[in-house]
């Protein structure tokens, strides 16, 4: 598999690292802002391994700072590290038991992994197969473990309302058992998770809370990436007409034909986890138009459900329908588009999009070029 790039935005590391434990590949997660770059080494869903340029992360500094390391054994480290020695064997012939060298290596690892909640910009490659430095010592730490504690330790509030900016979502509490990975609680989310029943707004939430807004959304935020809540579009009383279900699942049918080609493609080329790359994408779009795409799941074949669509079209008001479909179809459609191009490469973006053509063609609609990867039109 090729590298996978991208940009983050706040608190998007979040997302980032739910969809790497997914891929379970083992590499080098490399994120670099102003200056800064992190490197998180992972393995089997794990981070074994982290870097850092920042001055602060180095493991002297912080056992220095934490008082594991007297000035004195700080200074004869350094000259044992500059006389060519390991900088671990420095440490424990200077003083450090082996044993905090281990829980310090740990503690750094997790302080590292913890940083990157805080930017909200920066960009990622992932580079599949790299491995840490050879006879360095490794940690273990799961993914989730690191995106839990990463959320708790968050000290700019004002991300969580830069990701869940609209009072208006409703979330709903996920039974246990049908939970994607199992978290332990504190005593204060479950309270928070309790108060997610589906029928309130984050806005309703908020009023009833025991705590302020911003430690309300912080977990709101963190119940929604750990799979122990979801975004529930709100519905009304109004109905969609039988003339307005047919247009609307007449375009449905239309955008799963390119999504199902799509989906053979990667399944074909990449295999099982075709299905994780494609549940990002997904996942984003929950995220950005929980309105509608808050109920909707893609069956086996990579099309979307046109029935958990029309429920949630039942939500938006109806002069606002058509054009709500098509922009987060055409959304989905091109997401799926970049996963092609950043996993395959463009020479397989360029098939899909002949494929699409002939798909149009058959449909007696005009052919879109092949080329770079454009917005995808309405194919409505």
């Amino acid at each position: 598999m090729q590298s996978i790039r991208g940009r983050l935005k706040a608190l998007s590391i979040a997302d980032l690292l739910e969809f790497l434990r997914h891929l379970n590949r083992p590499g080098l997660l490399s994120v670099t802002a102003e200056g800064t770059a992190i490197g998180l080494y992972l393995s089997a869903g794990r981070v074994v391994h982290a870097t850092s340029t920042c001055d602060a992360d180095r493991l002297t500094s912080l056992l220095l700072r934490w008082g594991w390391l007297s000035p004195e054994q700080h200074d004869e480290t350094m000259r044992r590290a500059a006389g060519g020695e390991r900088i671990g064997k420095a440490l424990v012939q200077s003083g450090l038991a082996p044993r905090r060298l281990m829980e310090a290596r740990l503690r750094q690892v997790r302080g590292i992994a913890g940083s990157l909640f805080e930017w909200d910009a920066g960009e990622f490659v992932f580079l599949e197969g790299e491995t840490p430095p050879e006879e360095g010592i490794t940690v273990d730490l799961s993914l989730t473990e690191v995106v839990v504690e990463g959320i708790r330790s968050v000290r700019n509030l004002r991300l969580f309302r830069e990701r869940l900016p609209s009072r208006d979502w409703v979330f709903e509490a996920i039974p246990a058992g049908e939970r994607r990975v199992s978290v332990p609680l504190q005593p204060h989310e479950e309270y928070v998770l309790n108060l997610a029943d589906g029928t309130r707004t984050i806005g309703e939430i908020h009023e009833v809370s025991e705590f302020p807004e911003l430690e309300t959304l912080r977990v709101l935020f963190l119940l929604y990436v750990t799979g122990c809540a979801r975004a529930k579009a709100q519905t009304g009383a109004d109905t969609i007409q039988d003339e307005a279900r047919d247009e609307v699942t007449g375009m449905v049918q239309r955008y799963n034909a390119r999504l199902a080609l799509l989906y053979r493609h990667l399944a074909r080329e990449v295999g099982p986890i075709t299905d994780h790359l494609l549940m990002n994408s997904l996942r984003a779009l929950q995220e950005s138009r929980p309105a509608l795409f808050a109920r909707a799941t893609l069956g086996g074949d990579g099309t979307i459900d046109g029935e958990r669509l029309l429920e949630s079209l039942r939500g938006i008001g109806a002069g606002q329908r058509r054009e709500a479909l098509i922009e987060g179809l055409n959304e989905l459609l091109y997401s799926e588009m970049l996963i092609v191009r950043k996993v395959l490469g463009p020479e397989h973006e360029k098939r899909i999009l002949r494929a699409f053509g002939d798909l149009d063609a058959d449909a007696g609609v005009p052919v879109v070029g092949g080329g770079e990867t454009p917005p995808p039109r309405s194919v409505a």
